[in-house]
């Protein structure tokens, strides 16, 4: 799920820049978007052009959105997937502070000693502080191949659902995207809300399973071959 980039950074500097920021609440963006959000890379904000931060953004090449991220003492995320992967920097951290593997049921802390990871987030996982000190990433998403209009291509919109419709049906459409953007099955992809997404893809039936747990589970989806 987590393994190590090439780039490891010059930590202290880093460290410093974050906590000269102050307060910054939960999440502050360190770039901004240029184009479509999950296809065009994203360009580093005046404030971080030439700072450490923005060393590491420069040196990572063509990005997605760059944030800060901060979980305090005792904090967790629901668990999720996203279709994309990330990189992430720690640069705050504690030994009680861990990504989680959902899926294959294992801990990842990692330590703030510069080192860039990649970050597979087609698996069902959680970051969670156990620690009582703040916890702040880097976190940056990688980009997404390009939807091309003239590919064969499938919509998926939820339609409605309870309160849990996002881990019924969110969870494992975007575990399948990421997986098969990797096996090469899908080659672009669009958001268009949270609840809707077009792919392109050769394969009209690649996620007829999710698709029945997803409505057995009471979620209505519209599944459309555009």
């Amino acid at each position: 799920m987590l393994k190590t980039l090439p780039q490891k950074f010059s930590i202290q500097p880093i460290v410093e820049q974050v906590i000269s920021l102050g307060d910054f609440g939960k999440r502050l963006d360190l770039n901004s978007p240029t184009g479509d959000f999950f296809n065009d890379p994203w360009k580093t904000n005046s404030k971080f052009n030439n700072t450490p931060i923005g060393v590491v953004l420069d040196r990572l090449g063509d990005i997605g959105q760059a944030r800060l991220l901060c979980l305090e003492s005792a904090e967790s995320y629901t668990a999720h997937a996203d279709p994309d992967d990330r990189i992430h920097v720690a640069v705050i951290t504690n030994e009680f502070s861990y990504i989680v593997n959902l899926t294959d049921n294992k801990l990842y802390h990692l330590p703030a000693d510069g080192q860039a990871w990649y970050m597979d987030t087609g698996k069902l996982h959680v970051a969670a502080n156990w620690g009582s000190r703040t916890r702040i990433h880097i976190n940056i998403r990688v980009l997404m191949p390009r939807f091309d209009k003239n590919k064969n291509s499938l919509r998926i919109k939820v339609l409605d659902g309870d309160y849990d419709w996002k881990q019924l049906a969110y969870i494992p459409i975007m575990s399948l995207i990421n997986k098969h953007i990797k096996t090469k099955y899908i080659t672009g992809f669009k958001g268009i809300s949270e609840k809707e997404v077009i792919i392109n893809t050769d394969i009209p039936n690649i996620f007829d399973d999710a698709i029945y747990n997803i409505r057995t589970a009471g979620i209505k989806l519209e599944v459309t071959q555009i």
